[in-house]
């Protein structure tokens, strides 16, 4: 049959294995079904190099697409860890990375550096510490996005925590970072008191 013939000389091209490309190649395969036997030749071929060249631009798009992501806790070694109080507003330094993909987050400062505009979403947990109260936000630039209440009687040996999450609209160089309240003070065992965050889908500047 002419049409398998053509389609065999058409060159292969090499896809990027993920779920997405997959899906696309799985409606080029269903697209091309159902005109193999109504088209042409030549129509196929024309197809087919439409179709080829579509995938070839969202695997571009795909390859090209920014990863950020990371996670990092209070504890540094696999010991309690308590934070405060202070007596004045002081940022909170994750310094136990465990995941930083882009290094868009400083584990020295504590502050994440946005280095692509887009969508972040951010999350933040905080335990009691010795001090009875933990009460801390995250900042963008100085201006508090979410923020985390909590007590607890640190005689008890009972450790409240709570956490909050939130979707933000960075420009690169925006700084998000979390404050521990004068006065107020975390604890750590576990990595239960951690800051996360990672880039949804970056957004044209146009």
């Amino acid at each position: 049959m002419r049409t398998s013939q053509a389609s065999q000389q058409t060159s292969p091209t090499r896809f990027v294995e993920s779920p997405a490309m997959e899906s696309v190649l799985a409606v080029v395969v269903l697209l091309c079904c159902c005109v193999v036997e109504t088209q042409t030749e030549s129509e196929v071929d024309g197809l087919l190099r439409e179709l080829t060249a579509r995938v070839e631009k969202l695997e571009s798009e795909y390859n090209g697409k920014p990863k950020v992501a990371f996670s990092a806790s209070l504890m540094v070694n696999d010991e309690h860890y308590h934070l405060g109080p202070f007596d004045k507003n002081t940022t909170v330094v994750y310094k136990k990375v465990t995941t930083n993909i882009g290094e868009a987050y400083n584990p020295d400062t504590g502050v994440f550096t946005a280095p692509v505009r887009g969508a972040y979403y951010f999350t933040f947990t905080c335990n009691v510490g010795n001090s009875g109260k933990a009460n801390a936000a995250l900042l963008k630039n100085d201006v508090k996005m979410a923020a985390v209440y909590e007590t607890a009687n640190p005689k008890s040996g009972i450790y409240h925590g709570g956490a909050n999450g939130v979707t933000l609209d960075l420009v690169e160089g925006d700084k998000v970072y979390v404050v521990l309240w004068s006065g107020s003070s975390m604890f750590d065992n576990s990595r239960i008191s951690m800051f996360s965050g990672y880039l949804l889908f970056p957004i044209d500047n146009k």
